[in-house]
């Protein structure tokens, strides 16, 4: 068995534009979003996708069509409702840097840049969130994994073997994968709108190829190969 998974993170709606915590709202693309989305889609035309998932959220369908808009025949597009964005719960709408700055006068500056450093900083990040949330209703880490594990066994229960699959989701919950199989290469911001990261499934290993690449040469280098590394040395381990 081989799959090789592309994942997206959709492109850019008006609550990313304004820095705002964004999670299971709806959104439109934003005119940036959409170009992006068409841009990708260029890149990736010579990819055989063979299925396309989503989630149920408009942003991440909209992207996915931009992108598979010009592949014939166009692969069919399924939507998971476990592959949706991570729940913000009360902070909804709020800006990020409000959460950040709840977090430095709760927990004092240097607690704050302990939970946000080194491979567990992702860990820190989604108990800060938490953590600052005034409904409590927020996600928390292993709900948020479960999800992630649960979402991606349905990607891969319905891939043929030796394909190429497109999914578009989210940056939280795309970061939640990769904090698994390969956590010092998920960026400090996490993922950009529309970037791509390959993650190629074998029986015996899940081999991480690229992350948040979103340079045209990255993107084309990571397509061209499928023993193709982009950037150091690729992860070969499994979801836990």
């Amino acid at each position: 068995m081989t799959i090789r998974l592309y994942l997206v993170r959709h492109g850019e709606t008006p609550m990313n534009a304004a820095r705002q915590l964004q999670g299971i709202t709806d959104a439109a693309l934003t005119a940036k979003g959409r170009a992006a989305a068409d841009r990708l889609g260029e890149l990736l035309r010579p990819v055989p996708f063979a299925k396309v998932f989503t989630s149920d959220r408009g942003r991440t369908i909209e992207t996915a069509h931009r992108i598979i808009a010009g592949h014939q025949p166009q692969p069919p597009l399924i939507q998971l409702s476990a592959l949706r964005e991570y729940y913000f719960g009360g902070l909804e709408g709020d800006s990020g840097n409000a959460v950040i700055t709840r977090t430095i006068r709760q927990f004092g500056v240097a607690a704050a840049f302990r939970a946000w450093r080194g491979s567990e900083r992702f860990a820190g990040l989604v108990r800060s969130i938490r953590e600052a949330d005034p409904t409590h209703q927020a996600e928390d880490l292993p709900d948020l994994i479960a999800r992630a594990h649960q979402a991606f066994t349905q990607v891969i229960a319905q891939s043929p073997d030796n394909s190429d699959i497109l999914v578009v989701s989210h940056g939280m919950l795309l970061s939640a994968l990769i904090y698994q199989l390969a956590p010092e290469d998920l960026p400090f911001m996490l993922l950009k709108n529309t970037s791509v990261t390959r993650v190629d499934i074998t029986e015996k290993q899940w081999q991480v190829r690229g992350v948040n690449l979103t340079r045209e040469r990255d993107i084309l280098a990571l397509r061209g190969s499928a023993t193709s590394t982009a950037p150091d040395a690729a992860s070969d381990q499994s979801p836990k």
